[in-house]
């Protein structure tokens, strides 16, 4: 009786320097080396990340800043509870963006919820949908996750192309969702479940 019964907890997974290889993309977690090409690709699009963030610290692009969000990104992969990566070219010479896997809900719940970002001139390309695609799949596949969430300002039509092009399906409107830019705004409600994938 007992082996029948669920797995309600899960190992967290130890992916190191893990690559999810792609065609155009590839994703690894972030390593301490990568802070000069992630803060130039921030640095360089300030205007256009904050429209769609929440409000930056002073020190938002400091090498400190860097150092504790990768502390904070293996705290919680070794805590199964969220997994970040940086978005790289195929050639893994050009930093494009970041997508991570967070808010991780084990128990009879088996979900977490997908972000993103990426600089404005990689963007309405299809790399952002290609990254994503990798991400659901390391969490169904990897992790063995059953839904996937995401929610996007209402106007951020980008945002919910890449949304539609991996099989994600509206199920809300949830006014004042997000503090962004210092204002709680808008967004719109998006959902995967593995099983969708199959039809």
């Amino acid at each position: 009786m007992a082996r029948s019964r669920i797995n309600f907890l899960k190992r967290p997974l130890r992916i190191g320097r893990k690559v999810l290889a792609g065609n155009r993309v590839n994703l690894r977690p972030p390593l301490m080396r990568d802070y000069p090409h992630w803060m130039k690709l921030r640095r360089d699009n300030q205007k256009y990340l904050q429209m769609r963030e929440p409000l930056w610290m002073p020190d938002e692009l400091s090498r400190r800043s860097f150092r504790m969000r990768l502390r904070a990104y293996n705290q919680e992969a070794r805590q199964d509870r969220g997994y970040a990566f940086l978005i790289w070219n195929s050639e893994m010479n050009q930093l494009m963006g970041a997508v991570n896997l967070s808010y991780i809900r084990r128990g009879a719940a088996q979900m977490g919820t997908v972000g993103y970002w990426i600089g404005e001139n990689f963007s309405n390309q299809g790399l952002m949908s290609e990254a994503v695609g990798l991400l659901c799949d390391f969490a169904f596949t990897t992790l063995g996750l059953h839904r996937l969430e995401a929610a996007c300002m209402v106007d951020n039509e980008p945002s919910v192309r890449v949304l539609k092009n991996n099989k994600f399906k509206e199920e809300g409107y949830a006014p004042r969702y997000l503090k962004i830019g210092g204002v709680w705004a808008d967004h719109r409600l998006f959902a995967l479940c593995r099983d969708d994938l199959a039809h």
